[in-house]
């Protein structure tokens, strides 16, 4: 049979025969079916190689006629004869075209008594030989022919040795226990397998030979698909990669495989290795063991740039998940500034240069940059870079604070105000460093190699120190010294025999403490100077005074007026919460919360609270009403750090408002009967004096009737004084009325007001008060240069003119009153202007009021309505009144109406 070594010699022949015009073919040496075939003949004649393979008589179809005796001789006369026997025979090509070949047969028979083989060599010649050529140029042809032909014989027979060497090499394999060698048929059925794979898989070799063994039993559930996979592509392609899987023992056991499959087509049968696994595995998982739980982070890196494989130490450390290492070239992680140190490593690794290995900063995914020493070793061969990295972040920073730190101390000792020094134990300066020594007067190393017991001789305090820390004691001491204050520290270092080898003294410039805790005691005497009179006015105060601390709301003091004021002790409390042990209520008799008193809203607010109402019940059961106002305290940044509440007993004041609500509601009650008395009086009294207006007029007819006669000449003083009083007497009782309309709310107004010209409306007026004003030694001048015309009630209107005219007229006698009338804006404007008394600024306001005037009425006379009167008209019919004055520089009053009327109401 054709064994995998001997497929692989055969491989071996047909990779020579293609750089050749060379075929190689194997045949069945009785039916001379081609078994295999070079693929240089596909090349070489023109024919498909499966046509070789499935024409069962393609040898002799494709043989010239006239050379197929020939060729039976050669190929079938191996029955009789085992050696090599050669030949000139042509072959047709794909095109008909015979071409020669020096053909070089082999018989040989499989060793286990299978059908023998053919294996032919057929050497391509240039052209046949033919008998019709001249003899010397066919003689050398032969000659030519003959070399060629031997040297065919001689590598034909070469390929037969190393076929032979290879099959007992195969041979030596089988037999070895070094792999696994198994045939089987299609099914999976082992026909014949070496000891090493026996023992692999546990059975025995009579297991063996009694057919007890199967590929598709050996193999578990989950590795069926991959085998069957395998077992196809052997049927399509003749050979399989190889692939790992497990076999199940006979013992039940599991055995880690490699394994590799090929095709022998001339026996039917496949050719399998088989390697054990089971060490390798095993060091594999104790490796990647090893790799997972390494501290250290190992990768494994290509020459492209990328990661192929990190173990965790990589996501611990830098928080990225695997999949996102793998995604990015693994430069992407460092820092920009290293970036260019790492581009140059990795140039010097694709070279198989390692390098002293490279510290740079790598980013985490958090954001965070670590310092990563890495060190990497690469396998050019296989174009991989074996890497590990240790995170030295914490190392480098701590190399870096101790820098620091030793330059902060260099730095101390330099600039600040302290002096370093070392002495031996005899007393002589080793070490004498430091800024403070320029206070003294000396330089850093000045005193170097001087005894300090005698530099110090006339200072017995350091003195006496210095032996002291001579003697092995720790100590320290202030001392004063050119005008400075030192705090000097002694610290003795010892040998290892206990003795005193050195002397460590640390001096510190403390002359500005000092002067600065004097101050601060200074200061502390101010405060708690401060803090007494601060206790003497609350104590002092008449109210009480709470302060707490924010944002807790913790209470922790309190005047001696708070434990009064609630006539009870007052409650220290640890929060805000405390606060409900103080019983305070709404009006409504809702308590407080805790957050709802005004101490907890300012602190918490930041805004304060002013003079709240609390409702309180106080400890001896009383109940009273305390304002309280709070504010919160901030410190220089702004931040609120306490909050201080003060609170004002206005229980009596409460009660005094309550009773003066009381009185007024009964002065409300006694006005409106007084309207009302003025109401039904000023009615009543209008029905009297029309009967007497109507008897005087009556009277001043029959006197008017015979004026010369001596009644007549007795009662006209007498009626015209009448006509005046009854005048004023109308227009009192007229006031009072409208007074009680006012209140009552029934000022009436005209419900259809009509077109008006105020000015010859203030002109008429003007010329009634012509008699009183000449009484009054008063002229009246009016200004009104056009009409000025609206929709007003003209009898309301004229009782404001007449109003404003009389009053000009009685606080200003003797002087002349103005009178103006003008359109402004669109309003009409009437201006009264009189030069008498004036009116003080305080009282401009007051005037308007009901009963109220700004003089005595004992000089002026009136009830004070007129102006109050007036205001209500103009404002019912949507106009303005005011007054400017001002003491002893008269009085001027300006009234504003719409031009197109007023709204028509009632006031």
């Amino acid at each position: 049979m054709m064994t995998a070594e001997a497929s692989t010699e055969a491989r071996g022949l047909s990779d020579w025969a293609r750089q050749f015009e060379v075929v190689v073919w194997t045949a069945d040496a009785v039916t001379l079916q081609l078994l295999h075939v070079s693929p240089s003949a596909a090349g070489i004649l023109g024919h498909p190689l499966e046509q070789w393979w499935t024409e069962p008589d393609f040898l002799t179809r494709h043989v010239h006629p006239e050379d197929l005796d020939d060729a039976l001789t050669l190929f079938l006369d191996g029955t009789r004869r085992r050696s090599g026997r050669s030949g000139v025979l042509r072959f047709l090509d794909a095109d008909g075209q015979a071409l020669p070949f020096l053909t070089k047969v082999l018989t040989r028979e499989d060793s286990e008594g299978h059908a023998p083989q053919l294996r032919c060599l057929m050497v391509r010649l240039e052209r046949p030989p033919c008998a019709s050529q001249e003899p010397e140029r066919f003689e050398r042809e032969r000659e030519v022919l003959l070399r060629k032909e031997h040297e065919a014989r001689e590598r034909a027979e070469a390929l037969a040795r190393q076929l032979a060497a290879g099959e007992s090499r195969f041979r030596s394999i089988f037999d070895s226990h070094l792999i696994g060698l198994v045939f089987s048929d299609n099914h999976g059925r082992i026909l014949d397998a070496n000891d090493a794979f026996l023992r692999i898989v546990g059975y025995s070799r009579e297991d063996l030979e009694t057919g007890r063994i199967n590929f598709l039993d050996l193999t578990p559930p989950e590795f069926q698909a991959v085998t069957q996979r395998a077992m196809e592509a052997i049927e399509a392609r003749g050979v399989t990669s190889t692939f790992e899987k497990e076999y199940v023992r006979k013992d039940g056991r599991r055995v880690p495989i490699l394994l590799g499959s090929v095709r022998l087509p001339a026996l039917a049968q496949n050719a399998t290795f088989v390697l054990d696994l089971t060490e390798r595995k095993e060091a594999e998982a104790e490796r990647e063991r090893f790799f997972r739980l390494a501290p250290d982070m190992f990768c494994i890196a290509g020459m492209d740039g990328f990661f192929k494989r990190v173990n965790p130490a990589f996501t611990r450390s830098l928080g990225w998940s695997e999949r996102e290492l793998l995604a990015r070239p693994f430069l992407d992680f460092i820092h920009p500034e290293d970036r260019g140190r790492g581009e140059a490593t990795l140039d010097a690794l694709k070279q198989g240069d390692a390098g002293p290995g490279l510290s740079v900063r790598v980013a985490c995914k958090d954001g965070v940059w670590k310092w990563l020493d890495w060190t990497a070793e690469p396998v050019p061969e296989t174009g991989l870079i074996y890497a590990s990295a240790r995170d030295v972040t914490q190392q480098r920073e701590a190399e870096k604070q101790l820098v620091l730190a030793e330059q902060r101390l260099r730095t101390v000792i330099n600039s600040g105000p302290l002096v370093l020094a070392v002495v031996d134990a005899e007393g002589r300066f080793l070490v004498s460093e430091g800024k403070g020594l320029r206070s003294m007067g000396l330089a850093p190393g000045q005193v170097v190699g001087q005894s300090a017991l005698e530099l110090y001789a006339n200072e017995p305090q350091v003195v006496e120190f210095l032996q002291r820390g001579l003697r092995g004691e720790t100590c320290s001491t202030i001392v004063r010294t050119a005008g400075l204050t030192f705090e000097v520290f002694y610290q003795p270092v010892l040998n290892e025999a206990g003795r005193v080898a050195s002397l460590s003294i640390a001096a510190l410039d403390v002359t500005e403490r000092v002067r600065v805790e004097a101050e601060r005691e200074e200061l502390i005497r101010q405060l708690m100077h401060e803090r007494s009179i601060l206790q003497a006015v609350l104590r002092q105060l008449p109210h009480s005074v709470y302060i707490a601390e924010a944002p807790s709301g913790r209470l922790f003091l309190a005047n001696e007026q708070a434990v009064t004021q609630i006539r009870g002790p007052t409650e220290p409390t640890l929060n805000v919460e405390g606060y409900r042990a103080y019983p305070g209520f709404h009006a409504d008799g809702r308590p407080y919360e805790p957050n709802e008193w005004p101490l907890s809203r300012a602190m918490a607010s930041g805004v304060p609270v002013m003079a709240e109402a609390v409702h309180v019940i106080r400890g001896d059961g009383s109940r009273g009403v305390i304002e309280y106002s709070a504010t919160p305290v901030r410190d220089a940044k702004g931040h609120i750090t306490h909050g201080v509440v003060m609170g004002v007993d206005v229980t009596a004041r409460k009660a005094a408002e309550q009773e003066r609500e009381r009185l007024l509601d009964e002065l409300k009650l006694a006005v409106s009967a007084r309207d009302e008395f003025l109401g039904i009086a000023s009615h009543e009294l209008k029905t009297p004096l029309t009967t007497l207006t109507l008897k005087l007029e009556a009277l001043a007819c029959v006197a008017s009737a015979e004026p010369e006669s001596p009644m007549a000449r007795r009662l006209a003083p007498h009626l015209e004084v009448m006509r005046r009083q009854v005048k004023r007497l109308a227009v009192l009782v007229n006031d009072l009325l409208d007074v009680s309309n006012i209140r009552a709310g029934r000022l009436a107004l005209t419900l259809e007001p009509q077109q008006c010209d105020l000015a010859a409306l203030v002109r008429d007026v003007a010329g009634r008060f012509d008699t009183e004003a000449k009484r009054a030694g008063c002229e009246v001048h009016l200004h009104a240069p056009a009409p000025v015309v609206g929709a007003w009630d003209s009898s309301r209107l004229e009782q404001v003119v007449t109003n404003l005219l009389a009053n000009a007229i009685k606080y200003g006698p003797g002087h002349p009153v103005m009178l103006g009338v003008e359109a402004v804006d669109g309003r009409a404007r009437l201006t009264v202007h009189d030069r008498g008394i004036g009116i003080a600024p305080e009282d401009l306001q007051r005037i308007w009021g009901k009963f109220e005037r700004a003089v005595s009425e004992r000089h002026y006379g009136g009830l004070g309505l007129g102006l109050y009167i007036s205001r209500q008209i103009v404002e019912a019919l949507g106009g303005t009144v005011k007054a400017e004055s001002a003491l002893g520089e008269g009085a001027t009053f300006i009234v504003e109406l719409p031009l197109r009327g007023g709204a028509e109401r009632s006031a």
